[in-house]
């Protein structure tokens, strides 16, 4: 988004059924993001379903979206009324082979080794990550939004 995150407003739940019953934290969450630079995210999750796997991906942007294989931008002259496709296999088997971990693990293994910082992916970024992810976590305990400055 171009900036770091100021402010996450959480809310967070789990189903009452009793398959879901074995799961020790809410199951489901919505997060509000607020950037500094006044930009606003939301990252949505819910895992108490009774589905077959799904890896859903909806990205929204001013220059276009992206919803799974599918794509829309204005820029690159697709057309107005209809979704341009990805030539790609979804990641919908719940099988890991077919997900990105493989290239993950051999970039970070790469980078430990020539003693480098892996690209938006490093210690320090994770580390940003997870002071948002606590945030949203403090936020849906008390019920109100959380500043990151509250987390230092």
């Amino acid at each position: 988004m171009g900036d770091e995150v100021a402010e996450v407003t959480s809310y967070a739940g789990k189903s009452k059924s009793k398959h879901f019953a074995p799961f020790e934290f809410p199951s489901t969450s919505v997060t509000i993001l607020k950037f500094r630079n006044g930009s606003i995210g939301k990252c949505a999750s819910s895992i108490d379903c009774l589905q077959p796997y799904y890896f859903h991906t909806h990205l929204l942007g001013s220059k276009g979206s992206l919803l799974d294989d599918k794509f829309h931008a204005a820029d690159l002259g697709t057309d107005r009324a209809a979704w341009s496709r990805l030539a790609m296999r979804l990641l919908d088997s719940g099988d890991v082979s077919d997900h990105p971990y493989q290239t993950q693990f051999e970039a970070f293994f790469n980078a430990l080794s020539k003693g480098k910082e892996m690209p938006l992916t490093g210690l320090n970024e994770a580390a940003k990550s997870h002071e948002v992810i606590f945030a949203a976590d403090l936020s849906a305990r008390l019920g109100r939004s959380v500043k990151l400055s509250e987390m230092k």
